[in-house]
């Protein structure tokens, strides 16, 4: 349920009838009891503000599906890693934790599944016979895999100047 200003401007105005008279009695000058009544009516304007601006947790059965959809969508932003200088596959971030540029350019000229296969080798510690079982290959073609990826690097490396 929503806000409703107009009847909680008439409970706030009912609530200061009383209270200024209590203030009165008891001594308080008209600029004090003013400004505290525009202090209340300031958190009545906050509280409409709020519940303006705020959206509900649960609104209902009915909107389950857009909620999951838009909390997948802040996680997905959440756990994104970009490299100060530029930005790098979100699946090989710990390429952007590499500070030599040459090496840094040569590794993001490599395809998906070259990344994948040296992240596996190099980064996650997997031997070639691990890595041929999940690839469904053989030891021999990993190897030759690993040997071409690592002899591109290397020619890359030099070839940049």
């Amino acid at each position: 349920m929503s806000f409703n200003n107009g009847n909680e401007r008439r409970k706030l105005n009912a609530k200061w009838e009383q209270l200024r008279v209590q203030y009165r009695e008891a001594g308080m000058s008209e600029e004090a009891i003013q400004a505290m009544y525009e202090f209340d009516l300031g958190v009545l304007n906050s509280e409409r503000a709020y519940d303006a601006n705020t959206v509900a947790v649960c609104a209902g059965e009915d909107d389950v599906d857009a909620r999951k959809a838009a909390d997948l969508k802040q996680y997905e932003a959440a756990i994104t890693v970009t490299d100060t200088y530029r930005e790098t596959k979100s699946r090989f971030a710990w390429i952007g934790e590499i500070e030599d540029e040459r090496l840094l350019s040569a590794l993001e000229n490599l395809s998906d599944s070259d990344l994948e296969l040296i992240t596996l080798y190099a980064y996650e510690g997997y031997d070639t016979v691990e890595i041929s079982k999940a690839f469904g290959k053989t030891k021999q073609n990993i190897s030759k895999k690993i040997q071409r990826i690592a002899n591109f690097i290397k020619n890359f490396q030099i070839g940049v100047v």
